[in-house]
Formats: C-alpha cells, structure tokens, sequence
C-alpha cells in the first residue's frame, strides 16, 4: 500500500468545511503520463494528451478496478474536462469492458490553473524567480501561482463536487486538484494534503475516511 504522506506533513488547519463523509466508497484515478509530466513541465489548465505510458497506465488501472469492483451498474464515471484525463478515462473503461464514451464531464475537476507557470520546468521557473519554488513549498496551499490558482482557490469548487455525489464514483482527475479531492474524503490537514504523493499507475479507493491503492 502506498504511503498517503510525503516528506515533512505537517499539522496543521483543517479543510474549509471540514471531512466530508459519503456512505459509498469513492475510486479516484489521476491521468496517464503525458509527454509534459516525463519532462518535468507543469500543465495546470493546458490541454496536454496522453504519451504511450500514460496509456499503458491507464490500462492497467483499468485491469486493476476490473478485479476490484463488481457493481459496474452502480458506478458513476466522471472526468476533468481535460483531454488527458478523458482518455485515461475512456482507457479504464474499455478495459472494464464498457463502452468507452459514456460518462459524465465536470469542470470542477479542473487541474488548479497554474498560470505563468503552465509549460514550464520548476528549474525555468527559479531562474526567472529565485527561490520562488521554496517559498511556495512552504504553504502550497496558500501560494497562488502568479496569472493562476491556489489550492485553495481550487478547494471550493472540489468540495461542491464531492457534496453533490449520490452513489459510488470512479473519478479521473489530476494531481494537484486530486490532492483536494483525497484530502477532504480523509479529513487531511491543509499543508498535508500538498505533499500526498500522486502516482499515474495506481488508484485510489476511499470510503470512511480512508483511502488505500488499487
């Protein structure tokens, strides 16, 4: 099982609103390599596609539920609008055995929109700014990327997602947006969920609370 925290999780202040609690578990799967995660660039809202990893990722995210779940009927898909997620999507569902364009789409799955970072390798972005990435790493979820988001700018619109669940869901997503997602079905502090790792080639089940790797 794959470890929830990185290094140097500290305590902190709770989520806005707090731990929200479903009655059903949760599947969340972050998107397929693109060619920009294997060169380091950040994506935020650019509209990158899957590379041949990422593609092989989401199959094998796609076999993993396979042995996991057994009330497909039951499932609600839904994604990021944005392309690299879809297709992971669309992966793990032709790897369920199931149609591969019948889910839903919702735009408060949105990677946190990282501006004039966006295309950019964290070596790029200390140049023009020393010392800019140490200072956000200290409070990831207060810093807002300059031209874009924080995480918690993102955290309202991931909360109203999760609240408007009626049943169990598997939820294709990204890393950062994804932390926020985890972080409130496991009732994560807020600097925290910023470190949790978000690997391409597992997913994640969480119910009460806890989460654990598929």
């Amino acid at each position: 099982m794959l470890s929830l925290f990185g290094k140097g999780r500290a305590k902190d202040e709770g989520m806005p609103g707090g731990r929200i609690d479903l009655p059903f578990p949760v599947w969340f799967s972050r998107h397929g390599q693109t060619d920009w995660n294997k060169a380091g660039r950040f994506q935020g809202h650019s509209d990158i596609p899957l590379n041949e990893t990422g593609r092989q990722q989401a199959a094998r995210n796609g076999r993993a539920l396979r042995e996991r779940i057994k009330n497909l009927d039951e499932l609600v898909f839904v994604t990021s609008p944005l392309v690299r997620a879809a297709e992971t999507l669309e992966i793990i569902r032709d790897k369920l055995g199931l149609p591969r364009r019948r889910y839903g789409v919702d735009d408060r799955l949105i990677e946190i929109d990282l501006g004039d970072w966006n295309g950019k390798t964290v070596d790029e972005i200390n140049a023009e700014d020393p010392g800019v990435w140490e200072r956000r790493q200290k409070d990831k979820w207060a810093y807002k990327v300059p031209g874009g988001e924080s995480y918690a700018d993102a955290a309202a619109r991931t909360r109203e997602f999760l609240l408007e669940l009626k049943g169990p869901a598997l939820i294709v997503g990204h890393g950062a947006s994804g932390r926020i997602l985890r972080g409130y079905l496991c009732g994560l502090d807020r600097q925290g969920l910023t470190h949790l790792k978000s690997p391409q080639d597992l997913v994640f089940e969480l119910k009460g609370g806890k989460e654990k790797t598929v």
